[in-house]
């Protein structure tokens, strides 16, 4: 952890990412004066993000479907304040709903946006993650599923492996959903369309991070420092050029108030 607690930087900006969502659910709390009802939809196994929501002044629900992943948040992160669930539990109006890299790997984003929208306080907030579907991290994957390309990496994998003895798998390994992958590929405007057509209004949108995928992490742009510089350049950029975005978006009848 670093000194303020939140993990060392990585090439997603995910620490970034975490600071986002952090800093607007405590001007939100501190705004309303009172505790929090928070849903935090595909939350996974709890390790990249539950953890850091569920904290004082929030009454956290995550939700997820992959029960492996659920069974770990669970086990791991769960309490009296933080609970667990396999779906949207009935009865709760919710203050905050986050989505963190969650929307693109929805078959109708929309639909799920309509449904939690109408679980969401009319003053509520809605904050989240998605990649750029036309950036950097999303071209990089569309180049690795090339024949060619695919070759070359494996090849890359084996030579780098060339006489190293094979590591054992981490006991305390954590997991995750593999088998979701991405299906939704957001332009800006058509995000925005997206939470309109739920009734909710953008009204902010930062930048994540500027490059960064799997293979380049792996081969090329390694290390914190490395890591810490991507997510500042994003934020010189214009939204086009980055691979990640976060938002923030309310109640359409809030936005002009």
């Amino acid at each position: 952890m670093s000194a303020a607690g939140l993990p060392p930087e990585n090439l997603y900006g995910h620490t970034k990412k975490l600071r986002f969502f952090l800093e607007r659910v405590a001007a939100f709390r501190r705004a309303r004066g009172r505790p929090l009802r928070l849903l935090d939809f595909g939350c996974g196994n709890g390790a990249a993000v539950s953890r850091f929501l569920a904290g004082p002044g929030v009454r956290y629900h995550g939700v997820d479907v992959h029960p492996e992943s659920l069974a770990h948040a669970r086990r791991s992160f769960g309490s009296a304040e933080a609970t667990f669930h396999d779906r949207v539990p009935d009865g709760v109006e919710f203050d905050v709903v986050v989505y963190a890299d969650v929307l693109e790997h929805l078959a109708d984003p929309a639909a799920t946006l309509r449904d939690h929208a109408a679980r969401l306080a009319p003053d509520g907030l809605v904050l989240g993650a998605v990649p750029n579907g036309y950036g950097p991290f999303e071209m990089e994957h569309r180049a690795i599923r090339l024949p060619g390309v695919r070759h070359a990496i494996r090849l890359g994998g084996r030579l780098r492996r060339l006489g190293a003895a094979p590591a054992p798998p981490p006991e305390d390994a954590l997991p995750y959903n593999l088998a979701s992958g991405h299906v939704q590929f957001f332009s800006l405007p058509a995000l925005r369309r997206c939470l309109r057509s739920a009734a909710l209004e953008t009204v902010e949108v930062r930048n994540g991070a500027f490059v960064g995928a799997p293979v380049s992490e792996r081969f090329l742009l390694r290390g914190e420092a490395v890591a810490r510089a991507n997510a500042r350049a994003a934020d010189f950029l214009p939204h086009w050029m980055v691979s990640t975005w976060y938002f923030a978006a309310v109640p359409r009848d809030q936005a002009g108030t």
